[in-house]
């Protein structure tokens, strides 16, 4: 049946040969099967190397919205390695990334880095080659010392009697209130101090 009015009638292209227009993934746990062998192969051909790559700085992220939220940055600053006594050379060669841009604007944001590099150094196993036997060290899997977030998830406690004598719900509508009638308030104090001035001339 025709559409209603004098419109032009519906005539979608089902005639296409849809068959080969249509993507079927069928090898897709046989695709899983095979990333992860080139994962495994990758790992061994860097081992004792971590699988996660360099370590990298906690920086902050940028603009004023999301600056409240941590992140891995690029690179060390030179004065970062400065301060760790890591020479910008060594660094490139015992797995430590660094970023000559970077500058310092916190100082509590490079003491923490600082202290990141020398706790690294601290549990670092350096194998050179050609030197004998090296000591069997397992492969670390994943990021390099990744950043450990802080809860701040409060403990259950029993409610106080204080807490329970409180009017929580007034005590929000009378500050609510207070907020809201302040400019009133202020204009009607400002007009009884200015008729207190004129009675005492």
């Amino acid at each position: 049946m025709p559409l209603k009015g004098n419109n032009v009638i519906a005539n979608v292209h089902c005639h296409k040969n849809w068959q080969t227009r249509v993507k079927c993934h069928l090898n897709q746990a046989g695709k899983k099967k095979s990333r992860r062998l080139k994962r495994a192969t990758k790992s061994a051909a860097i081992a004792p190397r971590p699988t996660g790559g360099a370590l990298r700085p906690v920086i902050r992220c940028m603009t004023f919205k999301y600056n409240t939220k941590q992140r891995l940055g690029r690179g060390f600053s030179l004065l970062e390695l400065k301060e760790a006594g890591v020479s910008r050379k060594k660094a490139a060669t015992i797995g430590i990334s660094v970023d000559h841009r970077r500058r310092n604007v916190s100082l509590e944001s490079s003491q923490e880095n600082v202290a990141r590099l020398k706790a690294y150094m601290g549990n670092l196993v350096v194998q050179k080659k050609g030197k004998g036997e090296a000591p069997a060290v397992a492969q670390l899997m994943g990021t390099v010392m990744p950043i450990v977030k802080k809860t701040t998830k409060p403990k259950s406690r029993a409610i106080t009697d204080e807490e329970k004598k409180r009017n929580v719900f007034r005590e929000m509508r009378i500050a609510r209130a207070d907020a809201r009638m302040i400019g009133i308030r202020q204009k009607k104090a400002d007009q009884a101090a200015a008729e207190e001035a004129l009675k005492k001339k």
